[in-house]
């Protein structure tokens, strides 16, 4: 393999992007044997050292290796142009030369107390016990009865990355009133620096962490003692402007639907009928929110001696879209261990600013460049399963499908409006509030397909704002349940959540690996830390199909990312547990594995629609084992000989004898999830019969489509793994023939 990977950028604004920040996660081979960062160099294409931090991300097992490393550089793209960088993977000479000093200096140990910032062009410092002012700006809240929370002292400091390039400074602490009494709200706010940069990008989060709780308000407040404000579109054009603020008078600009704008100045206003993009600026300091019209409502605001980012803005008629209860409308409701997470941009200037170059900052938060290798270059390193490259000339069905199914998708989000700050990134399952929560892992079908090099799409408008609306709302960060993940539900967070069987943690871990968005490292870690000490504790195993199979995907997935024991060890419990309550006599599952409510000659119904086969060849294609490998293939004889419908060429999906159905039953997702798992049980057995049925219900389904998220990527999860599949029997048949 080479030892030089070209990382490609592509700039499609008409005006140049000039020493833009931009990261990447990139994997490297187990070959490569790379196992430091100091092997590591980035060159441009004349062979000049370019300056770049590098962070890994990913081990191989015993931790020896590196198997995805993050790339953090700043990089110059002339206008609707694409450019070219070089990872040396064994650099003979050093990159360029860390002339720069490390941008945060901490105390000595893991966890520091006092943290300073030197970006060349600004100075802070963060310590614990002191409050999270960055430049005098800051989160505030306001609650149901008009209370003002403040963030209260740091209580957690932590560097998740740091170099010459950028550091990555985490702050936890809780809300407090101004009696300094502790709220039910937390924050966490992550700011990113960059070298010889006056401006910063921010994660602000807040977490409720007590009983379900309601506020009016939340903002990010920045001083403006000179009273100037104005609010540019992202096409530097004057949306509203004011020389002075005096008392009594703002101006602001709210996105309170999709669709829907309205302008403010002076007591005068209207409304129209589009999605602002811009941002807020005044003499010090200017500012913008990431996704400010898909995750409405949102506002940019103006007031005497102050700039308001509404990141769930009182000024809104609408408050969370939760249903239709009247008493709601005047709150936003967080459940218990409920957060909101919000990208923002601040770019500090005092009075001294080029609007090209903070409009470039802000392009930079609307339309980020990812740096990408070639697609080979990810499926070739083997850290993503069998996978191919997107081949239009010898899968040209299924890459059709692959478009069409992303294209409904984004339809349906479209058509359906599902934007808002609660579910962007989700889809209905059922009208009019019923939530998929993102079932059968979003971002785990986005990221496989953006990485085969199915559109960038499948990543910015499909994995990415997925994995977010997971961290946020779908996974319980704090109080009694946290860790749990909530299953489909009015809502999304209306029923229980639960810990194992409608939950799905590798795709938060793939986006972390593309993106190195540590909030999702974080979530996906807590989760997982909960399930793995869980299973390691049961004397013995019991739960459905899902309950067992979910976790032993999410325990491998954790393995293949952190490389730690425990991981391995929960895994191989409960593939044994799996292994056991198979009956080969039977051909079927015994014990909780066994759906009692089927009749017996359907049992495998819940294997059609579960993960059970996509979990032991998971397991088995990462330690390869002769008993996990059997049960694969008498899975996969009892589905050929039993829910095989001859006449159409399709699995049969069975339902239990009290839901009204035709006896033969069948749909696209079942035909291609289920398909591959059979096809792997023919490379273990040989048997013909199973190759032969797994492509035809494979190929029969490419001109029907899956009509919502959760049946697309049910159907795709698994899916994606078919062309390579194909291409490996079609490599060893020819092998043979020769």
């Amino acid at each position: 393999m080479p030892q030089q990977v070209p990382v490609t950028l592509t700039n499609p604004t008409p005006f140049p992007r000039e020493r833009e920040p931009v990261s990447t996660g990139i994997p490297i081979p187990f070959e490569q044997a790379v196992t430091t960062t100091e092997a590591l160099a980035l060159f441009d294409e004349n062979h000049q050292p370019v300056a770049c931090q590098f962070t890994p991300l990913a081990w191989w097992p015993n931790k020896e290796r590196i198997k995805w490393v993050l790339l953090h550089f700043q990089a110059d793209v002339p206008p609707d142009s694409t450019r070219t960088y070089y990872l040396s993977l064994m650099a003979q000479t050093p990159g360029a030369p860390a002339s720069s000093p490390q941008i945060a200096k901490a105390g000595s140990g893991p966890n520091p107390t006092l943290l300073k910032i030197d970006t060349g062009k600004l100075q802070t410092e963060f310590a614990v016990n002191q409050l999270p002012s960055l430049f005098e700006t800051g989160l505030q809240l306001l609650t149901s009865d008009d209370t003002l929370l403040l963030p209260g002292p740091v209580q957690a400091l932590k560097l998740d990355e740091n170099g010459t390039e950028r550091a990555v400074v985490c702050l936890k602490g809780r809300f407090h009133y101004a009696n300094q009494v502790p709220a039910d709200f937390a924050y966490t706010l992550r700011i990113e620096f960059y070298r010889d940069h006056a401006f910063v990008r921010v994660f602000s989060t807040i977490t409720c962490t007590g009983n379900s709780q309601r506020i009016k308000d939340a903002s990010w407040i920045i001083p403006n003692p000179d009273g100037e404000a104005a609010v540019y579109t992202d096409q530097l054009e004057v949306a509203l402007k004011s020389d002075s603020m005096q008392s009594g008078q703002e101006l602001y600009i709210l996105q309170d639907a999709s669709d829907r704008c309205i302008y403010s100045h002076n007591q005068s206003s209207c409304a129209k009928d589009e999605r602002f993009q811009g941002w807020i600026h005044s003499p010090k300091v200017s500012a913008a929110v990431r996704f400010f019209w898909q995750m409405y409502p949102k506002s940019l605001e103006a007031a005497e001696q102050q700039l308001r980012i509404g990141l769930l803005p009182q000024k809104s008629r609408v408050k969370d879209d939760f249903g239709s209860e009247a008493e709601y409308v005047e709150h936003y409701r967080l459940a218990v261990g409920e957060s909101r997470t919000h990208e923002l941009i601040l770019y500090f200037h005092n009075n001294e600013f080029d609007l090209n170059k903070l409009n470039q900052a802000f392009t930079g938060l609307y339309q980020p460049m990812l740096p990408t290798a070639p697609w080979q270059w990810y499926i070739n390193s083997n850290t993503l399963g069998d996978l191919t490259v997107r081949d239009p000339q010898a899968y040209p069905e299924f890459e059709q499908m692959v478009d069409q199914s992303l294209a409904m998708i984004l339809d349906r989000r479209q058509g359906l409006k599902l934007y808002g700050d609660r579910n962007f990134g989700d889809d209905l399952l059922r009208a009019p509030d019923l939530w998929n929560n993102c079932e059968y892992d979003y971002p785990h079908v986005g990221v496989m397909m953006f990485l085969r090099g199915s559109g960038t799409d499948w990543y910015d408008q499909f994995a990415l704002p997925a994995a977010r609306h997971m961290i946020n709302i779908d996974i319980a960060n704090a109080g009694p349940t946290a860790g749990m993940v909530y299953p489909h539900c009015p809502g999304h967070n209306s029923d229980d959540p639960k810990l194992g069987s409608h939950s799905w943690l590798q795709g938060l871990l793939e986006y972390y690996i593309v993106s190195g968005d540590y909030l999702a490292r974080d979530v996906a870690e807590n989760t997982a830390k909960l399930w793995c000490r869980n299973i390691l504790a049961s004397e013995e195993l019991y739960g459905t199909e899902r309950a067992m199979t979910w976790p032993l995907i999410a325990m491998l997935a954790c393995y293949q990312i952190f490389a730690e024991p425990e991981y391995l060890k929960a895994a191989q419990k409960l593939k044994n547990r799996v292994v056991s309550l198979f009956n080969h006599e039977l051909g079927h599952f015994e014990g909780s594995m066994k759906r009692q409510n089927y009749p017996p000659s359907y049992w495998q119904v819940f294997l059609i629609g579960s993960p059970v086969l996509e979990s032991l060849v998971m397991y088995e294609q990462m330690f390869p084992e002769e008993q996990v490998r059997s049960v694969i293939v008498a899975i996969a004889k009892r589905l050929a000989r039993i829910n095989w419908i001859a006449e159409l060429g399709v699995w049969e999906y069975p339902k239990p004898d009290s839901i009204q159905r035709p006896q033969k039953y069948h749909v696209p997702k079942n035909d291609r999830m289920v398909s591959p798992g059979v096809g792997y049980a023919y490379l273990y057995s040989g048997d013909p019969e199973l190759w032969e049925k797994a492509v035809t219900a494979f190929t029969n389904r490419y001109g029907q489509l899956d009509q919502d998220g959760k049946t697309m990527t049910q159907s795709l999860r698994i899916g994606v793994r078919m062309p390579a599949l194909m291409a490996k029997v079609a490599k060893l048949n020819s092998q043979i023939q020769s």
